[in-house]
């Protein structure tokens, strides 16, 4: 689009009231003088600082002259034509080592800032590295400005006090837009990593063959027919002995040998016959289940929901940039009570650590890099909640009229588009896992020879609880039956 203005004085101010989209428009300045004048290069210069760089100026003489204006490597207004301005127009090709302040911090995978074995600084990240590529590719020089912190709010402060041009980061851009991003090619999601499942508890294994549901009629199944047994025992020799006909029927669910020598006649046959039978698949069943848990592992349910993750009285450690975009872009609710705001030191420590006392917000570039360093363990230890949440665009922040947002848009699509983009974003995060910024691979610990601990006895101390209180209560039961018994006879 080119808008044509007669103009007698530097429209400066119209420009600065302008809204940021004419900063792709052409606009053409018809004047009565020459604009090679400080005047007008004092203006040029100005439009330049506010992101206007398609200026012509069309001096209207007996001989009209076309000029344009040429950014590097100072700014000065040259004569042209029409073919020549079409065909530099939106391009900027060779900066002359027009130096770019970035701002550099370690904010993985999209930049990373360490030293290598050698102590060179070495910068990395699949935004500040297409940043290093973009720049080399117009002649630009990198000019790294290093923020007193790797948080990207410092980035923003960075920006707003005009130290730095761009970040080499992925930011939102913000609701007051006191900075500007480039155009977003997608729309970027969060999840919650939480805590994978953990593996389940040895003394739990006994009871981890068989659902609830299972046990309760297992339970039933026993008082049942110790209960049928005695009273058969009661019709032939007028004794109560739940105890025997309790461990003959335990005997029977475990496969052991066990006898029926306190009943006589047909009945016992038919009992033996039940018990025998029952205690087949029951002890077939479950020692078969028992032992594929015992060599494949078993590990508790997993969070799936924000409701499982509330049950967990897991907290949500975020800083305070993430709590500023949380609310911005409308966290659930139900989420908020198990927020935790922490610094940013503590934030990362851990994150990068993989602490499985706590959940995290990621977003979908930041969960690739935690699943790749994952990729070695069996079981991982983070895992993300299959939610989206957090749905916003991001690009390069930059100051809100720089004068290469325009490309740097339009060569971050084609990077996408290419797929040059992905490949950056693979290589981000094995740079990540091999740099020294607080990332490695995980590995998965193999058990090994060890002296027994306290919780190597918990089962054995429960099942002998349990055993003296099934033997307590089988007592009081033919106690009270047998005083019952002699009561009566009296």
């Amino acid at each position: 689009m080119l808008f044509v203005l007669l103009v007698k004085t530097p429209p400066i101010d119209l420009f600065e009231k302008l809204h940021l989209q004419f900063q792709t428009a052409d606009f053409l300045l018809v004047l009565n003088e020459s604009p090679e004048t400080d005047v007008w290069l004092e203006f040029a210069h100005q439009a330049w600082q506010l992101g206007y760089n398609g200026l012509l100026f069309l001096h209207i003489s007996q001989d009209p002259v076309l000029y344009r204006m040429r950014l590097f490597p100072q700014i000065k207004i040259l004569p042209t034509d029409v073919n020549e301005y079409v065909q530099s127009r939106g391009r900027m090709r060779n900066m002359q080592g027009f130096e770019i302040r970035i701002a550099v911090y370690s904010n993985p995978p999209r930049c990373l800032l360490y030293e290598d074995r050698h102590g060179r600084q070495k910068y990395g990240g699949y935004y500040l590295r297409f940043l290093q590529h973009f720049l080399e590719v117009h002649n630009a020089t990198f000019v790294p400005v290093y923020t007193s912190n790797d948080s990207p709010g410092h980035c923003i402060r960075a920006l707003l006090a005009r130290r730095v041009d761009l970040c080499g980061d992925s930011l939102a851009q913000g609701s007051d837009k006191a900075f500007v991003v480039t155009r977003a090619i997608r729309m970027a999601y969060a999840n919650v990593m939480v805590p994978n499942a953990k593996p389940l508890s040895s003394y739990r294994y006994l009871v981890a063959p068989f659902h609830s549901t299972v046990w309760i009629c297992l339970f039933v199944y026993i008082a049942f027919i110790v209960f049928f047994m005695s009273c058969i025992h009661w019709q032939q020799r007028r004794r109560w002995i739940f105890s025997t006909f309790l461990l003959d029927a335990i005997r029977s669910l475990l496969f052991t040998g066990f006898s029926l020598k306190h009943l006589h006649g047909r009945e016992r046959y038919i009992l033996f016959a039940v018990l025998f039978i029952a205690g087949f698949i029951y002890s077939t069943f479950y020692l078969g289940y028992l032992k594929s848990i015992l060599t494949t592992e078993v590990f508790e349910k997993p969070i799936n929901s924000f409701a499982e993750l509330l049950e967990s009285n897991i907290s949500i450690m975020i800083d305070e940039y993430d709590r500023n975009l949380s609310r911005r872009y409308h966290l659930p609710d139900m989420l908020w009570p198990i927020i935790q705001v922490v610094p940013d030191e503590t934030l990362k420590r851990h994150r990068s650590g993989f602490d499985q006392g706590y959940a995290y917000i990621l977003f979908s570039d930041r969960m690739d890099l935690f699943d790749y360093a994952q990729k070695y363990l069996r079981h991982p230890r983070l895992r993300r909640i299959p939610i989206n949440i957090f749905f916003l665009f991001s690009g390069f922040p930059m100051r809100e009229s720089y004068f290469l947002r325009h490309s740097l848009s339009d060569a971050w699509a084609y990077a996408f588009e290419s797929g040059f983009l992905k490949k950056l974003a693979v290589d981000a995060d094995h740079d990540t896992m091999t740099a020294n910024v607080g990332f490695k691979f995980l590995v998965t610990d193999y058990y090994e020879a060890q002296s027994l601990k306290l919780d190597y006895f918990v089962m054995p101390a429960m099942s002998l609880a349990f055993g003296y209180g099934l033997a307590l209560l089988v007592f009081v039961i033919e106690l009270t039956a047998w005083r019952r018994h002699r009561h009566n006879q009296r």
